[in-house]
């Protein structure tokens, strides 16, 4: 089991697999809400990742799998006050549910509905978004 606290009853613990990430764009969704970072972590070895079409920024998407990998996440702790704003600029595919960490932990985070990995690419094998990036450059 982690050694890492549980969030404040005031906050939500999220976590964020994609343009979210520090030094990503997105980041600065979490930080301007007065999110602070908690840990780099990985999903149960059952999800897959997906670089999901036609998304400005690049986004992935996460959906819990049958057959799977672990997935590099961030865990990040969202003042409740400021959580639904932050759920609410969410576009679809993507929206929030549970996922289980490696740990067993079950946190809050990332999905997406599964319609929309028909025209995604299969980037499970790089382990995460951050790998996956670095890999178009």
């Amino acid at each position: 089991m982690t050694s890492v606290s549980p969030p404040a009853d005031d906050h939500v613990r999220l976590a964020v697999v994609g343009a979210h990430l520090r030094g990503m764009p997105l980041n600065r969704e979490l930080t301007e809400r007065d999110a602070h970072f908690v840990e780099a972590t990985t999903t149960s070895a059952d999800y897959r990742l997906y670089a999901l079409a036609n998304t400005t920024p690049p986004k992935p998407g996460l959906a819990k799998a049958g057959a799977g990998a672990a997935i590099e996440v961030e865990l990040w702790d969202v003042p409740l006050t400021l959580f639904g704003s932050f759920v609410a600029a969410i576009p679809p595919p993507l929206g929030i549910g549970s996922l289980t960490l490696a740990d067993g932990r079950v946190v809050k985070g990332f999905i997406c509905e599964g319609w929309a990995l028909a025209d995604a690419t299969d980037i499970t094998a790089f382990g995460g978004w951050r790998a996956y990036r670095a890999s178009q450059s």
